[in-house]
């Protein structure tokens, strides 16, 4: 087991390293930050002190070891839009984000568990085919498209929930719902599969044939034993809230990590736009891991032959 969370580690820091390197060819590669950021009456000497400033007059290898050392403590360097360290945004922005994030999961867990559950459990009926039907369109239609329906309906049309911010708890409902909704229909998908499984192994089998109750059969056993895959994919779906909601956050007008992303992306903020990429690598490597070392624990299998 500790040999599996010792190799997990090292992998997590590879890709790290592997994405720095990447994020910091790409933002070179996409143009000089000096005269993106100077207008057109600049001289060459002002060209220059600019280059100094933000140390793009060394080698290449030198910026790159600057740049990393300093990720390594957290200092990304100021934002070239409105001269704050990019930490600070990124740490005034994340945590609208997680809060946005684990609204959604409990809202798409509530509504994910019993649909998934019943179109196993009636597998074939008319209750199968509708959640397959519902599970379905929530991961075929674009989110943002869902977000702007959401905020004809329920913020123009009837005007009973705001469209944007995050002043009150009302202003969670939309955008929740929205991220929600495509969240629930992998849940739903998944849960419904592994279930079907597990009803058809010999251990449930043997619970009917002693008289087990069928809703004892179904929420205490076989649900708890499907819960296993939707751990796993409830882990990276929690990192992929909290990396990828740009969409959602735009249209609501959230002010999360996403929003912050989509700002330095449209500002050519450079040092933002590489704090908020590495970030957001952290906490996806870190969510992998975790569910990988809680899969391995819940799973012996797993542990004895780690």
């Amino acid at each position: 087991m500790k040999r599996f969370i010792v190799v997990r580690i090292v992998q997590m820091f590879v890709t790290l390293i592997l994405l720095s390197v990447l994020i910091f060819s790409l933002i070179r590669i996409s143009g000089d930050p000096a005269a993106l950021l100077l207008d057109e009456s600049a001289t060459e000497k002002d060209y220059q002190l600019l280059r100094v400033e933000l140390g793009l007059d060394e080698p290449i290898i030198a910026q790159y070891f600057k740049f990393i050392s300093r990720a390594a403590v957290g200092d990304f360097g100021l934002s070239t839009n409105d001269r704050v360290p990019v930490l600070i945004s990124i740490g005034g922005a994340l945590p609208n984000t997680a809060r946005l994030a684990l609204t959604s999961l409990v809202l798409a867990l509530s509504m994910a568990v019993p649909l998934g559950v019943i179109s196993a459990v009636k597998k074939g009926s008319v209750y199968d085919h509708f959640a397959r039907v519902i599970a379905g369109l929530g991961q075929s239609v674009p989110t943002f498209w869902v977000g702007l329906v959401l905020i004809q309906i329920f913020a123009v049309n009837f005007r009973i929930l705001p469209s944007s911010g995050m002043e009150t708890s009302a202003h969670y409902i939309l955008p929740s719902a929205t991220l929600a909704l495509f969240m629930m229909s992998g849940f739903a998908r998944l849960l419904r599969s592994s279930m079907l499984e597990v009803l058809d192994s010999e251990f449930i089998k043997l619970a009917r044939i002693k008289g087990v109750s069928e809703s004892s059969v179904v929420w205490k056993h076989a649900l708890r034993n499907s819960l296993m895959s939707v751990l796993s994919f409830g882990g990276m779906y929690i990192a992929i809230l909290m990396t990828g909601t740009i969409l959602v956050e735009t249209v609501f007008a959230w002010p999360g990590l996403g929003r912050l992303a989509y700002e330095g992306i449209i500002n050519q903020d450079f040092p933002l736009i590489q704090g908020v990429v590495l970030i957001g690598g952290v906490i996806v490597m870190l969510s992998s891991l975790l569910t990988d070392i809680l899969y391995a624990y819940l799973d012996p299998r797993i542990r004895f032959s780690g």
